[in-house]
């Protein structure tokens, strides 16, 4: 009982921290995001709220967020790319700062095609570890409207934003699904990001929030990008 109070007061500092560091970290941004209740209210306010072009998740698990994206957009196809059982147990990189996920989102190819098959007509599954050439082949370079990014880890997410740079234009919006408020959150969604805008001239406002996930609209984007 000791050891686990002594965890359990490991974590709630660290998370205390990080909450007060995401904070001073906004409130230097002008606008201000706006505050959503849930995750699946902010995906879709984003989605219904945005312009016409590409939309796609990546990182998607059992689906229950695309499903929102596909029926936002019912007239468009929906693309979600995932692993899923052509991996092994966890996520690919280490999610440090975090709780270990070293054999969660482990799926078998039976249970992976009872999920495709459950998936809305408007949806196609892309399986397969992040790869910027399969990305490339299958986004092609229609501007994007809506990119879900649930890549969880700094490197996977690196990949993602690294492959759709053709596909990014002035009013894309991105969701990032764990972008801030969670100890090491400097070091994953929120710094690929950020070191990825630095690099490719993107200027972006944050616009919406909660708790974790947070959604940045892309204002001007460099030549090179």
């Amino acid at each position: 009982m000791t050891e686990r109070s002594n965890a359990n007061a490991v974590h709630t500092a660290a998370q205390a921290r990080a909450f007060t560091a995401w904070q001073d970290y906004i409130q230097k941004h002008s606008p201000q995001p706006v505050q959503y209740d849930s995750k699946l209210e902010h995906l879709a306010a984003v989605t219904l709220g945005s312009g016409t072009g590409t939309v796609a998740q990546f990182g998607v698990d059992a689906g229950l967020s695309l499903r929102m994206l596909s029926a936002c957009r019912p007239r468009q196809q929906v693309m979600g790319f995932d692993a899923w059982h052509l991996k092994g147990p966890g996520l690919p990189d280490r999610w440090t700062g975090n709780f270990d996920h070293s054999r969660s989102f482990t799926w078998t190819q039976e249970a992976h095609r009872e999920m495709a098959l459950s998936m809305p007509d408007n949806v196609r599954l892309v399986p397969g570890l992040f790869e910027q050439q399969q990305i490339r082949d299958v986004m092609g370079t229609s501007p994007a409207s809506v990119i879900h990014i649930d890549c969880d880890t700094g490197p996977a997410t690196s990949t993602v934003l690294e492959a759709i740079r053709p596909n990014l234009v002035v009013g894309t919006m991105i969701v990032f699904d764990e972008y801030a408020n969670y100890p090491g959150w400097r070091e994953h969604e929120h710094g690929a990001w950020t070191k990825f805008a630095g690099q490719n001239s993107v200027q972006y406002q944050y616009w919406g929030i909660c708790h974790m996930d947070v959604s940045v609209r892309i204002t001007s984007i460099g030549r090179n990008a």
